[in-house]
């Protein structure tokens, strides 16, 4: 049994991931006020890598993975989950090959964010905070972001690239959250704890008021062949909690297998990206 194989069956005896979908659904209900009207989403970069990295067991397809952010919509005001990276940021991870960057697509991010009332972080890395970090208007994006406690640790202790690197009088400046599982950050928003990827990801839970109903997995998985499969990333350079991860695919296999009306993202899936948008499920960034 070689070492993926290995870590692989260690999740089988792992804790099983299983937050409770019914207590998600209450818990989406219960601050008050309109649930959002849409869904949006902006892809403003892209990373190209081998699928054998992507997913275990994968060959030297190369597979296009965007860097992506989203937009809640509700009549009276917008709500960002992510908040992209610049193109310094994006460069940084490839110096010696330049990865495609889309400057328009990254100025009306900038807008969006601007504009909206609340940003979640998800988690500490680049991809998914520098949209504030490196901002002109940091304050006034960091007074109205919400971060877990440890992803305000992180960026100030550990952070994923060294620019992103924020103070703690920064750090002060952010919506410090923590709690213990499960939490309703806004009317049909719900934040669940999903450590693996990172120690301080979490995934996002959103009922529109069609009904329509939407996970982020977030990076738990990077395409959504990972949930399909039941296979986790085989990328060397990336550190996870193999066990944690796996359940979470195991989790969200199931909610795939078993909740028609339930939609699943995940932040690095061009395709999947494109299906949603071609449905009508995903719309263009509102500023």
């Amino acid at each position: 049994m070689n070492v993926q194989a290995a870590e692989i069956a260690n999740a089988e005896r792992a804790t099983a991931f299983a937050p409770d979908l019914g207590a998600i659904r209450g818990l989406a209900g219960v601050l008050p006020g309109p649930l959002p009207v849409a869904l949006n989403g902006i892809r403003v970069a892209a990373s190209i890598r081998p699928r054998k990295f992507v997913i275990c067991g994968g060959d030297d397809t190369p597979v296009t993975m965007p860097r992506t952010a989203f937009q809640l919509v509700y009549p009276d005001c917008t709500m960002m989950i992510d908040a992209g990276m610049d193109q310094a940021t994006h460069d940084s991870f490839s110096p010696d090959k330049p990865e495609p960057f889309y400057p328009d697509a990254f100025a009306r991010l900038e807008r969006a964010l601007r504009s909206a009332r609340l940003i979640v972080l998800t988690h500490y890395h680049a991809d998914h905070v520098a949209g504030v970090v490196t901002a002109a208007n940091f304050s006034a994006l960091a007074r109205k972001t919400i971060a877990s406690s440890l992803t305000l640790e992180l960026m100030v202790t550990n952070p994923h690239r060294p620019h992103l690197r924020i103070t703690r009088e920064q750090a002060a400046e952010f919506i410090a959250l923590d709690y213990p599982e499960l939490y309703p950050v806004a009317p049909g928003v719900v934040l669940i704890k999903a450590p693996g990827h990172s120690p301080d990801q979490q995934m996002v839970y959103a009922r529109l008021q069609s009904g329509r109903e939407f996970l982020h997995s977030v990076d738990s998985a990077w395409i959504y062949d990972n949930i399909l499969q039941l296979a986790p990333k085989a990328a060397p350079w990336v550190k996870e909690d193999v066990p944690a991860i796996v359940a979470q695919l195991r989790w969200l296999k199931a909610l795939h297998d078993t909740e028609p009306n339930l939609t699943i993202l995940v932040t690095h899936d061009d395709a999947r990206f494109d299906a949603l948008a071609k449905s009508g499920m995903l719309g263009e960034l509102a500023l």
